[in-house]
């Protein structure tokens, strides 16, 4: 795994090459020539290789996110990519390695009307069809190809057609949320859940507008909904989210990584929202005075036994802290994973996922950062990192 490079902002694990063992897809690191995604491929024991032999076309990739999905319906694992300034673009896999554009209407371009930083993959619809649903990155100014449309928000899109041999004129058309909650909301971070147990899948979404308060939406009549949310921080940056059910009724509870503005302090910390039949009771589980934010959320299963039982939250400082929940609603400070190799590298993203398959998740983040190469305690000399670890849990 690479020791060096700005690895931001998200990646991907799903089984690319066949073999029934997990792979690492990101795509281009910061910075990097050539600007090209990586592939790395697991044994399930802990070992990786790149895939050097993956191929994609030579479009104006960048750094950002990417989600793995039968995206055409083929039986086989696509790509989809977010790319910060250039937009969102879908790759077909033929399960060989090698990648080709699927459908018309998702292009890379610099200066895109529309760019994000981080997706996901779903089927929104339940018609077994995936759909890209992307996260706006900011705001930009107006450019001549954005024919009105806005730089922010929730954006859907859906590949129309059948699966075939003309797979290149499939169309990719951007859905209508049938609502405007979502309009404006731009950040680095959403996740999909079930809040109410009704089996639809509801969305919460991260910000980066201070005091923004369209944080959690319910899916309802084909439109998401927003949910009131009592208690969250004013003054607040919500930097990262996550839907899981850690008291064990059924419902997904939130879980919010923020930084809060208070004068000219800043404090950060992790905040759970209990889902209490409808309203929401706000625990804090980590605050404090700092600028060492809590910047990515994933939750984890690293004992076996009940899944969502510990939480894990990078840092911008490149340290990871592990919160314990005994699925009954109490959740503590538990562990803190150091950051040696990539010292004040900023963690982008976090996930747990079992690679070995004995039951219980391994830990998978990507940091980043810029060296300015002057000082003795640089912060971030090596840039960032790929890292994938062990968690051993007691009980």
């Amino acid at each position: 795994m690479p020791a060096a490079g700005q690895w931001r902002n998200g990646f991907d694990v799903a089984d690319l090459n066949g073999d029934g063992e997990l792979d690492i897809v990101h795509g281009p690191a910061r910075k990097t020539f050539p600007l090209r995604p990586v592939i790395y491929l697991g044994d399930g024991h802990g070992n990786w290789r790149a895939w050097k032999e993956a191929t994609f076309p030579p479009v104006d990739f960048d750094y950002g996110d990417v989600r793995a999905a039968d995206l055409d319906g083929d039986g086989v694992l696509d790509l989809a990519f977010a790319v910060h300034l250039k937009g969102v673009a879908a790759f077909r896999h033929d399960g060989h390695g090698h990648f080709s554009s699927l459908g018309r209407g998702l292009d890379l371009e610099v200066g895109a009307p529309f760019g994000s930083r981080t997706l996901l993959t779903t089927d929104l619809g339940d018609d077994g069809r995936q759909a890209i649903l992307a996260l706006s990155d900011g705001p930009r100014p107006p450019s001549k190809s954005d024919r009105g449309a806005t730089s922010l928000g929730v954006r859907l899109f859906t590949l129309t057609g059948r699966n075939g041999p003309g797979n290149a004129q499939r169309d990719w058309k951007l859905d209508a949320l049938a609502t405007t909650a979502l309009d404006r909301l731009f950040g680095d971070s959403f996740a999909l859940g079930d809040i109410d147990g009704d089996g639809m899948k509801d969305l919460a979404v991260g910000s980066n507008t201070l005091g923004e308060t369209r944080v959690l939406f319910r899916w309802a009549a084909g439109a998401f909904v927003p949910v009131p949310l009592d208690g969250l921080r004013e003054r607040g940056l919500i930097r990262s989210v996550a839907l899981a059910d850690l008291d064990g009724d059924s419902r997904d509870d939130l879980v919010v990584a923020y930084a809060q503005s208070e004068g000219e302090t800043w404090f950060v910390g992790v905040d759970v929202f209990f889902n209490r039949m409808g309203t929401f009771e706000r625990r804090e589980i980590a605050r404090e005075e700092s600028r060492n934010g809590y910047t990515a959320l994933a939750v984890c299963n690293f004992d076996g036994v009940n899944a969502g039982r510990s939480l894990a939250v990078a840092r911008d400082d490149g340290t990871i802290s592990l919160f314990a929940a005994d699925g009954r609603g109490f959740v503590t400070q538990d562990l803190r994973v150091p950051n040696a190799g990539h010292e004040g590298c900023r963690g982008y993203r976090v996930r747990c996922v079992d690679l070995n398959h004995d039951g219980k998740d391994e830990l998978l983040a990507s940091f980043a950062g810029e060296s300015d190469g002057l000082s003795e305690t640089d912060a971030c000399a090596s840039q960032g990192a790929l890292k994938v670890w062990t968690v051993g849990a007691t009980r």
